[in-house]
């Protein structure tokens, strides 16, 4: 993945975090291959409060990892330079 991929990926789960801080309810369902056109199956709606906190606990822990992931990519092209 490139250091402009990594930054944008970054700032789209900066973003998620935000939005699920502030959801009332998270709807979360199952995607299927063969039924993948038919969109999420198997939904469920979930208040935030049951199920909005573990959700920014992801990202925050996805958002740590790219965010070193971004730094070691910046410290080996760095090395490169002449």
């Amino acid at each position: 993945m490139s250091i402009d991929d990594l930054r944008i990926q970054i700032e789209e789960t900066e973003r998620l975090i935000a939005v699920y801080r502030n959801a009332n309810e998270v709807i979360v369902g199952t995607q299927d291959e063969i039924y993948s056109r038919r969109g999420l199956i198997n939904r469920t709606t979930l208040s935030a409060a049951e199920i909005g906190n573990q959700i920014v606990s992801i990202l925050e822990r996805r958002l740590a990892a790219m965010r070193l992931e971004l730094q070691k990519l910046g410290a080996q092209s760095q090395g490169r330079s002449p």
